[in-house]
């Protein structure tokens, strides 16, 4: 009986081990691996360049600030080598800080010079501009703004697009869509076509502008209604002359050129103030107010030139027809590329 007990004992050890073998080759009681966080959306910021010594010749330089996050951000800057020199060493990333929203960017901002023909080489041949959009005096958010440009050689090609989101866009949705093309000239923008497309609710209004230099003619109107009239020189579209002002910012004082929204083409004044600061998602930026001399029952608007940032249009405000605040475009974020 004992060597019956001794056998049926080792029997049972046996099979016990044999299960704990197995369970523990197949790994079934194991917690699989937690996933590797997310890595983070790397963005840049646009920065000026440091100055030059004038004593000794310029070394390229190229300069980058990248961050993680709106909240952290890594700033390194390495000089450009010839080929037949060594790699630098990787340099240590600098420590963490504290940021306001990011711009990124492909190029660091440079004064302007108006050049010769044609009239911005040292502008940015592409880029965009993100803007939170807000209605009403109280700055109410309803949506977003981006617009787009495009130089190519002699052509460019502007874009604004605005498009309401949350319980605007599910009730009463808003949509504006701006387009201007054109050639650039010894004096800067020259608009070609511009097309305006507003839709608010259930209501859609389209208009175009066919501007025929050669014949210095303009026809014009809301869609099918289309008349003709003289063409002055240097006349603009609403999205046009926000850039022509960058390209060549203008002094303070009053200044008046055509303008058109595509309905029809008015002679237009603006003061342009003297800089002061904003308050922008980007941090305190220095401007030119470019104000709208506003008219009796008719709807204005005003810009803001950030003179750190080629004086791209940085807020854009709009006035009804009885002079109060009806929206405005603050920007959130730029993009440029030379490529």
């Amino acid at each position: 009986m004992s060597a019956r007990r001794t056998a049926r004992r080792m029997l049972a050890a046996a099979a016990i081990s044999l299960i704990a073998h197995a369970a523990l080759l197949g790994g079934s009681w194991l917690m699989p691996p937690e996933p590797p966080p997310p890595l983070p959306t790397l963005t840049a910021r646009l920065q000026p360049l440091p100055p030059q010594p004038a004593a000794k010749p310029a070394v390229p330089q190229r300069q980058r600030v990248a961050s993680a996050s709106p909240s952290n951000a890594i700033v390194s800057t390495a000089p450009v080598v010839p080929d037949i020199a060594p790699a630098p060493a990787a340099q240590p990333a600098a420590p963490p800080i504290t940021a306001e929203p990011v711009v990124t960017a492909s190029a660091a901002p440079t004064a302007f010079r108006m050049p010769e023909a044609p009239p911005m080489p040292s502008f940015p041949r592409k880029g965009q501009i993100t803007y939170q959009l807000t209605m009403g005096p109280d700055q109410t958010p309803v949506g977003r703004t981006v617009q787009t440009w495009e130089f190519d050689g002699t052509q460019y090609r502007l874009g604004s697009q605005s498009e309401s989101t949350g319980m605007i866009e599910m009730f009463r949705p808003h949509r504006y869509h701006y387009l201007s093309q054109g050639t650039l000239s010894d004096q800067g923008l020259r608009p070609e076509r511009f097309l305006a497309s507003i839709k608010r609710g259930s209501r859609t209004e389209e208009s175009i502008a066919v501007f025929d230099w050669t014949e210095h003619k303009v026809r014009l109107g809301r869609l099918p209604q289309q008349t003709t009239v003289e063409l002055p020189a240097n006349s603009q579209d609403v999205v046009s002359f926000m850039y022509q002002l960058a390209l060549a910012p203008p002094a303070p004082g009053r200044i008046r050129f055509p303008f058109t929204r595509g309905a029809r083409l008015d002679i237009v004044s603006f003061d342009v103030l003297p800089p002061e600061p904003i308050d922008t998602p980007l941090g305190r930026l220095l401007t030119i107010p470019v104000i709208q001399v506003r008219e009796r029952d008719n709807e204005s608007l005003a810009v803001w030139l950030a003179t750190d940032y080629r004086n791209l249009p940085v807020r854009i405000r709009f006035y009804n027809r009885n002079g109060e605040v009806s929206g405005e475009q603050l920007v959130g974020e730029i993009r440029v590329s030379d490529r």
